[in-house]
C-alpha cells in the first residue's frame, strides 16, 4: 500500500525494467569476482633444481621442472618437460608471508635428502605449501637435527 501512496506502481513496466538491469548488473559483478579469484589461484613456476628429491611421495631427478597449482584446492603438479614425465600430483595449502617477492621453491633437507615444502609466487607474500609426508617425518626423526635446512630454489614464471 505504501508505494501506491509515494506514486510507485507495484508492477509497472519500469519497476521491472530496474529489478532485471540489477539483475544483470549483480550477476556480472559476481561472475568477475569469481574469475579473479580462480585466476589469483593459478600459479606456474620453472624452476632448475641441482639434486634429487622428494613430492608427492616420489623422488624425482635433479632438472628442470614445471611447477604448477589450480583449482580451489591448490593441487599442485610437478613435471620435467624434457624428459617426458609423468606429472607428480600433491594437495597444498596457502600460506603467506614471503620475504623479497621473489619467485621460488622451498625445500626441507635432511643430511642428502630434499623435500619440496613450498612454493612462493613471487608477485605477492603468498605462496602454497606442501604437506609433510610420511617419509619426511621419518627422515626429520632420524635426523640429529632439531629443524631442518631451509633451501631456496629460484623460479621463473
Amino acid at each position: 500500500m505504501w508505494l501506491r501512496q509515494v506514486g510507485v506502481q507495484k508492477s509497472g513496466c519500469g519497476v521491472k525494467t530496474i529489478k532485471g538491469l540489477l539483475g544483470c548488473v549483480s550477476t556480472a559483478a559476481l561472475a568477475i569476482v569469481l574469475a579473479a579469484q580462480v585466476s589469483a589461484q593459478t600459479l606456474t613456476l620453472k624452476a632448475s633444481v641441482p639434486f634429487d628429491f622428494v613430492v608427492g611421495g616420489r623422488i624425482v631427478p635433479a632438472g628442470d621442472y614445471v611447477v604448477s597449482t589450480s583449482g580451489v584446492l591448490g593441487v599442485l603438479q610437478v613435471w620435467n618437460e624434457a624428459k617426458g614425465m609423468v606429472p607428480i600430483f600433491a594437495v597444498t595449502s596457502a600460506v603467506y608471508g614471503q620475504r623479497d617477492g621473489v619467485a621460488s621453491l622451498t625445500f626441507h633437507r635432511y643430511g642428502g635428502d630434499y623435500f619440496l615444502a613450498a612454493i612462493w609466487d613471487g608477485a605477492g607474500s603468498g605462496g602454497r605449501s606442501i604437506p609433510i609426508s610420511s617419509t619426511e617425518k621419518e627422515k626429520s626423526k632420524s635426523a640429529s637435527m632439531a629443524k631442518p635446512d631451509v633451501v631456496t630454489v629460484l623460479a621463473r614464471r
